[in-house]
């Protein structure tokens, strides 16, 4: 359907999600109907999301009411999009019950993409915050033909599909000493 696909791009490369500046809704709508999708030797209009890194530049330029300096702009906000957090990109393929907090979330806990992809049921519901309904969602999503196409296209456009390692959060009272003095109610001096 159409329209669900330039929704699919709206989201795609909205500001919480891929944030590419200049792909909006009017932009969203041009993908779809003008041949910018470099295919091979040929051009044609996008088909999903993952067709954004293929867009052709000149081809772009060359629209009504373009130019150079704002195809320029829009490829440059793609290029920088490639290196989006995995949180960000596992929110821009608009799986269904997963929000930017729960893109998060999966992204902790699955380092890659690949990762994810692959998790069972039963690995998907030990994640805290996900149940059954979460579990099926992803499951449902990443079994299907066109979102695994989508996936290995995001792949090949180099797009960011790994977590950053998690740093060590930095210990205040780390090598403290302290004395407690006093009288303590709640609770003994060990305990304290």
């Amino acid at each position: 359907c159409p329209s669900q696909l330039q929704q699919r791009l709206e989201h795609f490369a909205s500001r919480g999600a891929m944030d590419i500046r200049g792909i909006g809704e009017s932009m969203s709508a041009t993908l779809l109907k003008e041949k910018v999708v470099k295919d091979g030797d040929n051009y044609r209009p996008a088909r999903d999301v993952s067709d954004i890194y293929d867009i052709d530049k000149e081809r772009l330029a060359s629209l009504e009411r373009m130019g150079e300096k704002s195809a320029s702009n829009i490829m440059e906000a793609i290029e920088k999009s490639k290196k989006r957090p995995l949180a960000r990109v596992i929110f821009a393929l608009g799986i269904r019950h997963i929000g930017a907090e729960m893109a998060g979330v999966l992204a902790g806990h699955f380092s890659n993409i690949d990762k994810l992809t692959q998790a069972s049921r039963e690995e998907l519901m030990a994640v805290p915050s996900i149940g059954p309904k979460i579990a099926e969602s992803l499951i449902t999503f990443f079994r299907q033909e066109d979102n695994k196409r989508i996936i290995q296209r995001l792949k090949d456009a180099e797009v960011n599909l790994k977590a950053e390692p998690a740093k060590p959060e930095e210990q205040l009272l780390a090598r403290q000493e302290f004395v407690i003095t006093g009288t303590l109610q709640a609770f003994s001096r060990e305990e304290a």
